[in-house]
């Protein structure tokens, strides 16, 4: 009776860890889709999105009221705020107009909107790092910089060794973790996942090409440490982290794609996956190889973007006008992550590569794998790894350093799975 009464007390722990909410719907005012929110502080917040849609909050979140742009034929793409009265915001009609840029000295109350001087220039992001310095980017590729607060723009210089050709590609945000050191991510589906680095504040940037899937937020996560989510419709959410200057590029195993990234905690990562209507969460700050956690999103909604300005305060919003408030009620997370329902090998990347790429896979249960690495004649060359690994997602890195050029075959053994692809070394 003893270990019967226990089994169903741990049964009725999970059930009512899964059951329970970890976002609510609380009322919006508006009905639209949202792009982008922000916040100033603990007690003024932002989110904006299609027909010219701004909504505020002045007091943390607990009600939502809408300012007027002007905009009813533009999509607020994004927005950005110094202070609770600085803030400017980059809104586009699709492309048969010049961008529009919007600015306030009053919180939003007013709002003074401009043309982008380039009419064929479209640009969706938006970032300042004082009262005069800011910069503006999107699908024009360009990365524009202003020193008068928004009068004027030119285009910094991009250097193209990093990716070429693709250094121009579409930036989906920009971010600046001080006055000089600054970040951009981007690229086209299917094509190329790319990061831009400047070090200059914005005057000169650095290209990578990272993944085979665009990226749309990156965020600092400690010293020498920056992660970027996105993803792609087919293949699921993905990240890159970069450790000193070197990119890795991981997928997370979960369905959907990384719209945003909002910290909770220094270490508890909330990443909104969008069309998915669901959360990835991450307990250690998005390390590439760590455990990605599946939290459903509310009432079938999509979350597009998300911000915590405390560890108790955090907000999504997404389409048809929804306002999400994290749930304070809810105490801890699922200590599994999301477990694959078949055994998988993934294609490695980048490839080709020189000298080092990235083996994904997935595992259903705990097991022994092997990988090892066969050329064009089927002769073995040695084995890449063996050890045991745990059910999920897995990763491991391969150096190539020491093999000549050319194309090579890699064989992944994991109890009675057994499955094989190509890689190309080109140096």
């Amino acid at each position: 009776m003893r270990i019967a009464s226990k089994i169903l007390l741990i049964l009725s722990i999970c059930a009512t860890l899964f059951s329970q909410e970890y976002w609510v719907r609380v009322p919006s005012p508006v009905t639209g889709f949202f792009t982008r929110c922000m916040f100033a502080d603990s007690t003024n917040g932002w989110a904006c999105g299609e027909s010219g849609m701004i909504i505020r909050s002045t007091n943390g979140g607990d009600s939502w009221e809408s300012q007027y742009t002007g905009l009813a034929s533009y999509t607020v793409e994004d927005i950005f705020f110094l202070n609770s009265r600085l803030g400017w915001f980059a809104a586009n009609d699709g492309g048969y107009t010049a961008t529009r840029i919007g600015k306030t000295t009053n919180g939003g109350v007013n709002w003074v909107v401009t043309p982008f001087p380039d009419s064929a220039s479209i640009n969706w992001c938006i970032s300042f790092t004082d009262s005069l310095t800011g910069f503006l980017s999107g699908y024009s590729g360009k990365i524009y910089k202003t020193i008068d607060g928004g009068l004027s723009w030119s285009a910094s210089f991009i250097d193209p060794a990093g990716c070429p050709p693709l250094f121009n590609f579409p930036k989906n945000r920009i971010r600046f973790f001080n006055s000089v050191t600054g970040f951009a991510c981007g690229g086209v589906y299917d094509i190329q996942g790319i990061i831009w680095k400047t070090t200059d504040a914005g005057n000169n940037w650095q290209t990578y090409c990272v993944a085979p899937e665009p990226f749309f937020d990156i965020k600092p996560i400690g010293i020498d440490r920056v992660i970027a989510g996105g993803g792609d419709y087919e293949f699921g959410a993905s990240t890159a982290v970069s450790y000193g200057g070197t990119w890795i590029y991981d997928t997370i195993g979960l369905f959907g794609v990384g719209r945003d990234l909002a910290f909770r905690t220094a270490s508890e990562l909330w990443m909104p996956l969008s069309f998915a209507q669901t959360w990835a969460v991450n307990l250690d700050s998005g390390s590439v190889g760590s455990d990605w956690i599946s939290i459903p999103g509310t009432d079938s909604t999509t979350i597009n973007t998300a911000a915590f300005f405390s560890p108790t305060k955090g907000f999504g919003f997404g389409s048809n006008g929804a306002i999400v408030k994290y749930n304070t009620s809810v105490i801890g997370l699922p200590l599994q992550g999301s477990i694959p329902t078949a055994n998988r090998l993934g294609q490695n990347y980048p490839n080709p590569f020189n000298p080092k790429t990235q083996i994904t896979f997935d595992l259903v249960m705990n097991s022994a794998v092997k990988v090892t690495l066969f050329d064009v004649t089927g002769r073995s060359i040695g084995v890449i790894f063996s050890g045991y690994k745990q059910a999920g997602h897995n990763t491991i890195t391969f150096d190539a350093s020491r093999l000549a050029s050319g194309v090579y075959i890699y064989r992944l053994e994991a109890g009675d799975y057994a499955a094989a692809k190509k890689m190309v070394i080109l140096k």
